[in-house]
């Protein structure tokens, strides 16, 4: 009796751990990971079973095996945690294949401990491309764990405790040293495993520098457990590890904390010799009050529209006409007197350029119609950031505002800035497509500074292309020769793109630009940005 007594008392757990997350595929395991009980699709997985049941065989026969250190880590902190998941996890397959699962993990603790695992194949959120991983650890690079960081809190809406953990361990050059490359990247590689496995959807974590590493966590208690742990990661060696816990007090937003931990952490990255690691906590507290008061300034400022546009014109060089004027931002003493390069960086180190970018537009569009009214001309350029194209939050706002204004699309050019904050490059190509279908112009800013611009000109249909300053700025060094600068006029003519020269502050530079081919031109030379728009004449 005392047997059917125990059984049922299995099967009622079995059935709670089951129902805690509605997986397509279950297994219960013991301490040692011999499957114990399976349910559910098991047959997709676990190529090799004769009988067709993993039950007697262990959980990490069916791993794959670059994969097993993760799960390893996984079992470790589920007897910290008790409960952990999602954390994507490759099972084998049928054929060779092998299925990137979500397991959900549950341990219950006692004489007989057992472990319950919940595994489904909805893909997990989050945008994480291939570029921004590092295909050595499996951990995020530090521009893809800060761009990340940077959209969590937007689309993870479980819980209102965010935390970012960074990791300071000495060792791992030593480790090198005594027992060679390969131990030292299997040692990197069971690092990386327990940093991921205890961070948010068990992808949130990154390496920001040789020994620095930071993860995003929603227990306090987890970044000082993960330095603790990351001491014991193999008996052979001995890691030192100092960790900084930063989090944001109760009046903030979940939008405003992660903002605020992004931020801090990309300073430090940055130059992490002019803060103390040990003190990086310290720093941060410091800097968060500021970075709250910068973060309220300035969403008041774009929810109230106080921010001022200034125009500078940009004129053909053929014939000294006026084509368009560039729309520039300025701003009050409110934003601390702070340059508009320092505040337009700030919107983008913390998230805001997106919301500042829907502003400036709406600003623009309503002068341009109130001049239309006044029987006046006007074209202006507008920036747009690349995240702004890049947002899942608000790329929907900004294309309903576009679309909204066609009576003035053709008065309305989008220059485009922050490339390199573009991933998905055949998404924002669709974007631009439509809203250039519609009569809006494109322009690629800062043409020139690097390899990558021929690869968005390629992507993208841009109608006008303005080559960066420095080309302009070298013609007055000595034995200049405008080889670079040719290729680009004439890779533009070729593809039917005008060009514009910026930085123009002479007649020399003017007049060597129109020789070369260039059709606009931008500078001091035509004027300086003022607060009413130069206009033909």
């Amino acid at each position: 009796m005392s047997a059917l007594v125990e059984e049922l008392r299995k099967e009622r757990e079995r059935f709670v751990a089951f129902a805690f997350a509605a997986a397509e595929i279950f297994f219960e395991i013991d301490a040692g990971g011999t499957i114990l009980f399976e349910g559910g699709a098991v047959e997709k997985i676990g190529a090799g079973q004769a009988s067709g049941s993993h039950v007697g065989s262990t959980i990490y026969d069916i791993i794959e095996e670059d994969d097993r250190d993760v799960f390893s880590a996984l079992k470790l902190h589920l007897e910290h945690k008790g409960r952990l998941g999602p954390i994507p996890i490759r099972f084998k397959g049928h054929g060779g294949q092998n299925f990137a699962l979500r397991l959900f993990g549950l341990h219950m603790p006692g004489e007989n401990s057992r472990t319950f695992l919940a595994l489904r194949s909805a893909p997990l959120g989050g945008g994480v491309g291939e570029q921004s991983i590092d295909q050595e650890t499996g951990l995020l690079t530090k521009d893809g764990f800060l761009d990340l960081a940077a959209t969590t809190m937007a689309e993870n809406s479980a819980g209102n405790n965010l935390y970012m953990t960074a990791v300071e361990v000495d060792g791992l050059e030593e480790a090198q040293k005594k027992f060679g490359p390969k131990f030292a990247k299997n040692l990197l590689g069971r690092m990386a495993a327990q940093l991921k496995t205890i961070s948010v959807d068990g992808q949130m974590a990154g390496q920001i520098g040789d020994k620095h590493f930071a993860f995003l966590h929603r227990s306090q208690s987890d970044g000082k457990y993960i330095g603790e742990s990351l001491k014991n990661v193999d008996d052979n060696v001995e890691l030192k590890t100092a960790v900084s816990t930063m989090s944001a007090d109760n009046e903030m937003t979940e939008d405003q904390i992660l903002r605020t931990l992004s931020y801090v952490l990309s300073k430090f990255c940055e130059d992490s010799a002019s803060v103390d690691f040990d003190q990086l906590t310290a720093a941060y507290d410091g800097m968060a009050g500021e970075v709250k008061e910068r973060v309220t300034s300035m969403r008041s400022m774009i929810e109230s529209g106080s921010f001022k546009m200034a125009f500078q014109p940009v004129v053909s060089l053929k014939t000294g006409d006026i084509h368009h004027n560039e729309v520039l931002s300025r701003f009050d003493g409110k934003m601390d007197q702070k340059t508009p390069r320092d505040v337009i960086g700030f919107a983008e180190d913390v998230g805001m350029i997106e919301e500042f970018d829907i502003a400036l537009c709406n600003k623009a569009i309503d002068y341009v119609r109130k001049m239309k009214k006044l029987g006046e001309s006007l074209t202006l350029a507008v920036n747009l950031s690349g995240r702004t194209l890049e947002s899942g939050r608000f790329i929907d706002e900004f294309v309903s505002l576009l679309s909204g204004a066609k009576d003035i699309s053709r008065h309305l050019l989008l220059e485009l800035t922050e490339t390199k904050a573009i991933k998905n490059m055949e998404k924002a190509e669709a974007i631009l497509s439509d809203l250039k279908s519609i009569g809006y112009r494109v322009c690629l800013d800062d043409f020139g500074t690097g390899a990558s611009g021929y690869h968005y000109l390629r992507t993208f249909n841009v109608d006008l292309v303005k080559i960066d300053g420095a080309y302009v700025r070298d013609m007055n060094t000595p034995g200049y020769k405008p080889t670079f600068l040719l290729s680009i006029v004439r890779l533009c003519r070729d593809l039917g793109i005008k060009t514009i020269g910026e930085h123009v502050e002479t007649r020399f530079q003017a007049d060597f630009l129109k020789s070369l081919g260039v059709d606009y031109g931008q500078g001091f030379h035509y004027g300086k940005p003022e607060f009413s728009p130069k206009l033909n004449k």
